[in-house]
């Protein structure tokens, strides 16, 4: 019998008692003793000068696990190292010399399922290196160093293989149950946070519940999500959570700069295990917190394409950093928090637009009684008093006198009807519906021209504004009827205001076609505003004028643009929207 094989067969008391051991450690889940008394069994049974066991940290929770025992001199360790280097740089390297030749010199061997690199080099003796897998995934190498009588056996290397693996299966196997049920674990945490994030539609509760969960699941100190302002190129810091949450506060910071920012912009997850040596790390947030980042994971937040956020957690607290399971795990908890935040915020602006749209209704409720009180009801007044009046002068016989005081009342009573009739137009313009845009545009000029002038009439005071220019051109195809519905009130809207604070004496009404896009604006040569000053707190004056302009003219795929003084005139204010022809021309 050779003497590979009686290594086996020697002591087998000895094994079968070594086997008992490695098993009650499996038991007790005590993994670095297990894989110390293997390397005891291995140099024990085999007859080897030394024996060293490496084992990746495959996974946050099976961390990297190294053991050497037996006489390895400086040389020895060294060619250990370098083979082990290779193995993790690239597990399925070739080893074969014309390959590797700068790593080590080595020798690549098949014997059954198992690779096999032998060292020759004429100053040392062979070392037997063995690449350690379970169920097809690799966790690590070993390394047998021989003594002079071993180095000629290479016919024993088959019975030295299956013994190896006698010894390093059940730890090997125990280690991959291990791996599987941590991403079992996983799995079922990310369905804990798609439950809990889809539970809820309010904004503050998906944000807590995504930075809190991340940052216990993946162990790290913090978790920070940010809100994608793409309108402003800004990232908003929200919701710092974690060990060390509360040392980040929120702020704003540019949607191009920092690990968070090249993440919103490539759209792409990082990770960055030495924060301080990555040009893209933003050292000031540092400085501005207090906070110390060390490690970053850092992915986007898409919703149908559409960047949300990103969301990024900082220093893990196992000291290799954030792995590539981490990262795997991170982006399918950030499909689930990008579509919860969605929700929640299509749900918080429809809440919101609700809100507004009853203080709205309540806002014109209120205009329509400041005008019925303050133009017909004061009209119909007068009216009425002057009747009286007309009767006294009846009664007395004063006929001259009566005929001017019919004539009064006939006055009143059109400037009256004018007053109504452009409130009804104001409120529903039917021409609108029936002849389009460019139509009820003339109708309403017209008759707020008659209502300026018949108004000016009955005061005694001056018409303002004195002159209304409309300057529109037909346009070659017709519009859809939301599109007018909206141009046509930002364009009353502006008027409205140009009536009530401007004091001008000429407004001018344009509506062009530029290219593909439609022009629409209204200017006046009045005293302007400060827009500045009146956008800073126009929701707490309790009204939506400005805010409805914006938002009608975005709902045409357009922009707003108001400018106070006109950079014409210098003077008044300019209203211009620029919208795009074929978000609002009507094609059927």
């Amino acid at each position: 019998m050779s003497p590979a094989n009686e290594f086996v067969t020697t002591h087998p008391a000895e094994l079968a008692s070594h086997l008992l051991e490695l098993n009650r450690l499996l038991n007790q889940n005590d993994t670095l003793n297990y894989w110390q008394r293997c390397a005891d069994a291995l140099l024990y049974h085999t007859g080897v000068d030394a024996v060293s066991i490496w084992l990746f940290p495959t996974h946050e929770s099976i961390p990297e696990v190294t053991v050497r025992i037996g006489d390895f001199s400086d040389s020895r360790l060294l060619r250990v190292q370098r083979w082990e280097e290779a193995l993790q740089n690239s597990p399925m390297v070739d080893l074969r010399p014309e390959v590797t030749g700068r790593i080590e010199e080595f020798q690549a061997i098949e014997i059954g399922k198992v690779d096999l690199g032998v060292g020759r080099r004429n100053e040392d003796l062979p070392i037997l290196h063995m690449r350690l897998h379970a169920d097809g995934l690799l966790h690590g190498g070993l390394s047998l160093a021989f003594s002079r009588q071993w180095s000629h056996r290479k016919s024993d290397y088959k019975a030295l293989t299956q013994f190896v693996q006698l010894i390093t299966d059940s730890g090997l196997r125990h280690r991959q149950l291990t791996i599987t049920r941590r991403r079992l674990d996983q799995i079922s945490l990310i369905a804990q946070v798609s439950q809990s994030l889809n539970g809820t539609l309010d904004m503050e509760a998906v944000l807590h519940e995504t930075t809190e969960m991340t940052a216990y699941v993946l162990q790290a100190q913090a978790a920070t999500l940010f809100l994608a302002d793409e309108r402003k190129g800004q990232l908003l810091f929200h919701m710092p959570t974690g060990k060390a949450g509360g040392v980040l506060r929120e702020m704003r910071i540019p949607i191009s700069q920092g690990v968070a920012g090249w993440v919103a912009t490539n759209r792409q997850s990082i990770i960055v295990n030495d924060a301080a040596k990555d040009q893209r790390f933003l050292g000031r947030v540092d400085a501005e917190t207090g906070f110390h980042t060390k490690s970053i994971l850092c992915v986007p937040l898409l919703s149908q394409g559409r960047l949300v956020g990103v969301l990024e957690v900082l220093n893990k607290e196992v000291k290799s950093g954030f792995t590539t399971d981490d990262q795997a795990w991170l982006e399918t908890m950030a499909n689930q928090a990008a579509v919860a935040l969605e929700n929640a915020h299509l749900f918080q602006n429809l809440r919101k637009e609700q809100e507004r749209m009853i203080r709205a209704e309540e806002e014109v409720r209120r205009q329509l009684n400041r005008d019925l009180h303050d133009g017909p009801a004061q009209l119909l007044n007068l009216i009425i008093m002057n009747v009286g009046v007309t009767r006294n002068l009846l009664e007395r016989k004063r006929f001259d006198t009566v005929r001017s005081e019919l004539d009064l009342l006939e006055n009143l009573g059109r400037h009256a009807n004018r007053e109504i009739r452009t409130l009804l137009f104001e409120l529903r313009p039917m021409i609108l519906e029936s002849q389009g845009l460019v139509a009820a545009l003339h109708s309403y000029v017209r008759q707020l021209t008659e209502s300026i002038n018949s108004q000016a009439q009955v005061s005694g005071q001056p018409a303002r504004p004195g002159k209304i220019h409309l300057e529109v051109e037909e346009l070659p195809f017709p519009l859809i009827a939301q599109a007018e519905k909206n141009i046509f009130s930002i364009i009353q809207e502006a008027i409205n205001n140009i009536r009530k604070y401007a004091n001008a004496s000429n407004v001018w009404l344009r509506v062009v076609l530029e290219g593909d896009f439609l022009l629409f604006s209204v200017e006046d040569d009045g005293i302007g505003f400060d827009l500045t000053s009146v956008q800073s707190n126009y929701e707490s004056r309790d009204s939506f004028g400005l805010i409805n302009m914006y938002e009608r003219t975005e709902m045409l795929g357009g922009v707003l643009n108001i400018h106070s003084p006109s950079p014409a005139t210098g003077k008044g204010t300019f209203i211009q929207g620029r919208v795009p022809v074929n978000g609002v021309q009507r094609t059927g």
